[in-house]
């Protein structure tokens, strides 16, 4: 028996007609209406992200820290999402040691959601506040404040108070205020720091202490660290060139054992950065000190082990508390180091550079430039703060904060399109000839085989 053959015509013209409706959906989804903000033509959002810091006091053994951070705060935008946070403590290391269960399975000293938390105000949240306001119950005189808006644009402040120690060392009230926006055509991120003064030993008083950055796409990027006014035992001394003031004030805090690091300024064209270092106060060896808490160190070393292990069988969760001591002791006495950093801010933007593939996705590419994670930093899409500290004593310098956070970029934004139009029809086009194609087969497989014979 002698079969003809329909050569397939209709499964082959279906076939061509349903990829001819997939190339047009392709073609349609890579054209204007899905095209990225980096792609389409004229001023672009892009992304900027800025840094500030208050004050850090750094104790130091060996290469662990129990640092304790006061006053941070972090502003980003990325396309046309927006984040700003408000941190006015951050316990650190001590924080998650105090969060973590205790050796014998007792509940934790201070669990995490009781310590100091971060104010954020997020434009991909918009159930929750976009401007927003709150004291810190830790500690009186300390003020978060954040605020964001779909321009994009995103701003958050955070004050501290004055404190210190008499006649050791004073700090005044300070603020940190981050922006990041893409308005008016202009993209631009700043970070400032001002302090009210500092009083160290032997009558050095600082003045009206300040940190900026700035970086924009319509000037050239800016970093300043500026002292209003400075003197020594009532002397004033001329504040013109920060870093000559500074070699002043420590002829008399190394007799102290204490010694002022300028900052130092550095402009990163590459990754479209600006940073300003902290100010950093260091405790340096000083005989007289020396002898006198290494005496007393080797008149209680023969008590302390003892003490502490009895201490320790009684309670072993102290262990936390003992370790804190240890540290806090020996950075003060040569077995490590005590800073404490004073100020430090960093800021950035750039254009978004467009995925090379052209496929049609929002938010394509690597940021231009390496930005804080907000924190936590270090987180990202930045839901954690955790960006590291300008000036770091461990990094010797500015500490860009792609690194860190965390603490942490915000994740590219796919805006919400309409539902049906034309790409749904195109679509529904082509599920539709692939579907008459899969029963054109159907068909011709079943008349096949009712015309071949079967034979034993």
């Amino acid at each position: 028996m002698k079969l003809r053959s329909s050569g397939y015509r209709r499964t082959r013209w279906t076939a061509v007609a349903a990829f001819g409706a997939c190339a047009a959906a392709f073609l349609a989804t890579t054209g204007g209406a899905g095209a990225s903000p980096a792609q389409t033509p004229g001023f672009a959002a892009g992304q900027g992200s800025a840094f500030a810091d208050t004050m850090k006091v750094d104790p130091r053994a060996g290469n662990l820290s129990i640092g304790i951070d006061f006053g941070k705060s972090a502003a980003d935008h990325q396309n046309s999402a927006a984040q700003a946070i408000s941190q006015a403590m951050d316990f650190g290391t001590i924080g998650t040691s105090l969060a973590s269960y205790g050796c014998d399975g007792s509940a934790p000293t201070l669990p995490q959601n009781q310590q100091p938390q971060p104010l954020i105000a997020d434009t991909r949240t918009p159930n929750q506040p976009q401007q927003a306001e709150a004291d810190e119950t830790f500690a009186p005189g300390f003020h978060k404040s954040v605020a964001v808006t779909n321009d994009p644009s995103a701003k958050a402040v955070t004050t501290t108070a004055p404190f210190g120690v008499q006649s050791v060392l004073q700090a005044g009230g300070g603020i940190a205020t981050t922006t990041s926006s893409a308005i008016s055509g202009v993209r631009k991120a700043t970070a400032t720091t001002d302090l009210s003064g500092l009083t160290l030993p032997g009558g050095v008083e600082l003045r009206d202490l300040r940190w900026n950055a700035e970086y924009s796409s319509d000037n050239q990027p800016v970093g300043t660290f500026t002292i209003g006014s400075a003197s020594i035992a009532g002397t004033p001394i001329p504040t013109n060139n920060p870093a000559d003031t500074l070699n002043q004030v420590n002829t008399v805090l190394t007799l102290f054992g204490m010694h002022l690091t300028a900052p130092g300024v550095k402009v990163d064209a590459n990754n479209h950065m600006v940073f300003v270092d902290s100010m950093t106060l260091s405790v340096i060896p000083n005989s007289t000190r020396d002898s006198i808490t290494g005496s007393v160190i080797k008149g209680v070393q023969p008590v302390r082990e003892p003490l502490f292990d009895a201490l320790l069988k009684a309670k072993c969760s102290l262990n936390t508390e003992i370790t804190i001591f240890d540290i806090a002791l020996g950075s003060a006495t040569g077995a490590g180091s005590f800073n404490m950093l004073f100020g430090g801010v960093q800021a950035g933007s750039g254009e978004i550079p467009a995925n090379p593939f052209n496929l049609g996705f929002v938010g394509n590419g690597s940021p231009g430039s390496s930005t804080p994670g907000l924190p936590g930093s270090s987180t990202p899409g930045l839901t954690t703060f955790t960006p590291g500290s300008p000036g770091s004593p461990a990094t010797g310098g500015a500490t860009p904060a792609g690194g860190a956070s965390p603490t942490s970029r915000i994740a590219a934004i796919v805006p919400k399109g309409a539902r049906g139009g034309a790409l749904a029809g195109v679509g529904l086009a082509g599920l539709g000839m692939m579907a008459a194609m899969a029963e054109a087969d159907r068909r011709k497989m079943r008349r096949a085989q009712r015309l071949i014979p079967f034979t034993d």
